[in-house]
């Protein structure tokens, strides 16, 4: 086991959280903020992120892709919540949700959020509100 913790900040970039994974050889990362945990990030969320911008273009895309831009124009607006653009996937009208939250109630507010959306037809909640 390893004694320094290997981390990545909350704005890093795809690119370089890809890097320090493979770079370290290791399959998540702690995110921080200030210095203190404000989520992990996996090998398969890169591969979730890379997912929903990768693939064909066409109108069902076009529109998941607006779904995703509303979602997040929304989220910006809050003060109750930092949850993260990169844990936000939109497919066929549902909105993909994953990560951890700072609790149930941030959860339930952010699948309402997420619900109110114009666009979407469902959301898959994968999140994990924190103790």
């Amino acid at each position: 086991m390893a004694t320094a913790v290997i981390s990545v900040s909350e704005d890093a970039p795809l690119s370089e959280i890809a890097a320090v994974l493979e770079r370290n050889r290791i399959k998540r990362a702690p995110v921080v903020k200030d210095g203190k945990l404000v989520g992990i990030v996996s090998r398969a969320n890169l591969i979730q992120a890379l997912a929903s911008v990768v693939g064909r273009i066409d109108q069902h895309d076009e529109t998941d892709r607006q779904i995703r831009l509303d979602l997040l124009a929304r989220l910006q607006e809050q003060t109750w919540t930092g949850f993260g653009s990169r844990n936000i996937t939109v497919s066929g009208g549902v909105v993909h949700l994953w990560g951890l939250v700072g609790s149930e109630a941030e959860r339930k507010a952010l699948c309402a959020l997420a619900e109110s959306t114009p666009g979407v037809s469902g959301v898959s909640d994968e999140m994990i509100p924190s103790y």
